[in-house]
């Protein structure tokens, strides 16, 4: 039996890693229009820093996998720690932005090999408590999308938008510290961490299974609808003539749902056969909410915020089945590597081609028929990608 000192270390060093995979994201777009008096924050600008996160967490989905198998898995969980402490400690220094921009992607990097390199310690160190700690691990992750844009413009008030920006690097810094203990102390999983069947059988295997390929088009149009909506959601709500710290207050909103569903979907999807009827309706509320806010954005705005915030909730039920439909640890790392990998390649569109529909006409339309269509796609995957069994 291993010490419990070793089931603590791990718990704590998941909690850290977990919330810190997304602050850099969702406590940067509040900022922006402050941002704007320093650095020349064009349409191209925005475009592109709404683009990086899904299409970094994409390709670090990919190769994460064979990053474990040169260097281990706590090796990369420390490094990866590092790279968004660097990046993100430095972004808030600079003033050009294609420094910015530079320095984004290296924090996002280490994001995107964070969201891989983390779960298989999940099966590795617990697998007879899989359902409790996937719990923690998203509810965490979700923590960490929603206090961000809450506290974003008032911490800018205090602070100027810098400090506002360098908070979030203590924290990641915290986390560098956690997983360099882990990985001086070394603890002994009861199942190893490796990764070594992703680059040959297990991969091919994945990509020749449906099943595979529903979850990772599910995990993608949830994901390609998350990034619309962190960057997308407070230019449009102060299109409609409310201001910046409603705006973002809204934005906080919209991942608050997400972060306590969180808590309560992977418990559900563990006992559940299939979570089919729970995505289903998830899909429902998000159509409703992208046509309250495309045709009546005044009249109940937080309705609207509301029933988007419910319909992006399928993403820690994905995260939740990434776990859950795993044989092992390597079987996790592979599915995760591929599921992440390719969903994220496909949100990494949404940003880009939402705000190019937006302004290549000045009308909306062009925009929330391309989001409504995104959740058709994702109706027409659910009952494969939530099927019962491993994948």
């Amino acid at each position: 039996m291993r010490p419990a000192w070793t089931s603590g270390i791990i718990l704590t060093g998941i909690v850290v890693a977990a919330f810190n995979l997304r602050p850099g994201v969702t406590g940067l777009s509040p900022l922006l229009e402050t941002m704007g008096g320093e650095i020349r924050l064009g349409g191209t600008f925005l475009a592109i820093i709404g683009m990086l996160p899904p299409l970094l967490y994409g390709l670090c989905g990919f190769l994460a996998p064979r990053l474990i198998t040169r260097f281990s898995a706590m090796t990369m969980t420390v490094a990866a720690m590092a790279m968004i402490t660097l990046g993100l400690g430095v972004r808030a220094l600079v003033s050009d932005p294609g420094l910015f921009l530079a320095l984004s992607v290296l924090a996002l990097a280490g994001m995107g090999l964070g969201n891989v390199v983390v779960p298989p310690f999940v099966k590795a160190y617990f697998p007879d408590r899989v359902a409790f700690v996937s719990t923690v691990h998203v509810g965490l992750l979700q923590l960490g999308t929603f206090v961000p844009p809450l506290v974003a413009v008032p911490l800018a008030r205090e602070l100027g938008w810098r400090g506002s920006l360098l908070v979030w690097v203590a924290c990641a810094g915290l986390a560098v510290a956690v997983w360099g203990v882990i990985a001086a102390c070394r603890p002994a999983p009861q199942t190893e961490v490796r990764a070594a069947s992703v680059g040959g059988r297990e991969l091919r295997r994945l990509l020749s299974t449906p099943r595979a390929w529903a979850l990772m088009t599910m995990t993608g149009m949830t994901s390609f609808n998350n990034f619309i909506l962190f960057t997308w959601l407070p230019p449009l709500l102060t299109r409609a003539g409310f201001d910046s710290a409603f705006a973002g207050a809204m934005l906080a909103l919209v991942t608050a749902i997400p972060l306590v569903l969180g808590f309560v979907l992977p418990a559900m999807a563990a006992r559940l056969r299939s979570s089919a009827a729970i995505v289903v309706s998830f899909c429902l509320s998000l159509a409703a909410g992208y046509l309250g806010l495309w045709l009546a954005p005044q009249a109940a705005p937080v309705l609207w915020t509301v029933l988007l915030g419910i319909g992006i909730s399928t993403f820690p039920l994905a995260l939740t089945l990434i776990t859950l439909r795993s044989r092992g640890p390597e079987a996790s790392a592979a599915l995760s590597g591929f599921v992440q990998g390719g969903g994220y390649l496909l949100a990494a569109t949404g940003p880009l081609l939402f705000g190019l529909l937006v302004g290549a006409g000045g009308s909306l339309w062009p925009a929330f028929v391309l989001v409504l269509a995104s959740v058709g796609i994702k109706l027409a995957v659910t009952v494969p990608a939530t099927r019962a069994g491993h994948i």
